[in-house]
């Protein structure tokens, strides 16, 4: 295999940017059923308990109307709840079901296993490397837009 030892910041980004996808497609089409934004959405809600629309549309960088539809969706799936927000009457705020609970659970433990079936596949040196990138990753994976 050639040397393909990223020598700029372009080159890592676009390396990254195709390895990362095409990771993510693969462990996407391990999950069950819910699309992308849909599963996101789920996930995000679950991690951060009950939220209002707005902040959830914010946090997944996607339009208020984009989230609108995506959270009619998954309450017609029995996925999420929406109750009143007790600090502002004017909004809602949406909160995982115990069946959302588990799309997301499962999601996440079918995509796990397929990751670890390709991490089997690698050699030891580069499940180092990937170890030692992890918290760069994980703060590239959570740095907020600006």
């Amino acid at each position: 295999m050639p040397d393909t030892e990223p020598s700029s910041i372009s080159e890592l980004s676009r390396g990254l940017s195709f390895a990362i996808g095409r990771a993510n497609r693969r462990m996407l089409a391990a999950g069950r059923g819910l699309g992308q934004g849909h599963l996101s959405a789920l996930a995000t809600i679950f991690r951060s308990g009950p939220i209002r629309p707005g902040d959830l549309a914010q946090r997944e960088f996607v339009s208020a109307p984009t989230m609108t539809r995506t959270l009619r969706d998954l309450q017609e799936l029995g996925l999420i709840s929406r109750e009143p927000d007790a600090s502002d009457g004017r909004s809602v705020l949406v909160s995982v079901t115990g069946q959302g609970e588990y799309e997301v659970l499962s999601a996440s433990s079918a995509r796990a296993e397929l990751l670890a079936e390709l991490l089997e596949k690698l050699q030891p040196e580069q499940l180092a490397s990937l170890r030692d990138a992890l918290p760069a990753l994980e703060r590239l994976a959570t740095i907020d837009a600006e």
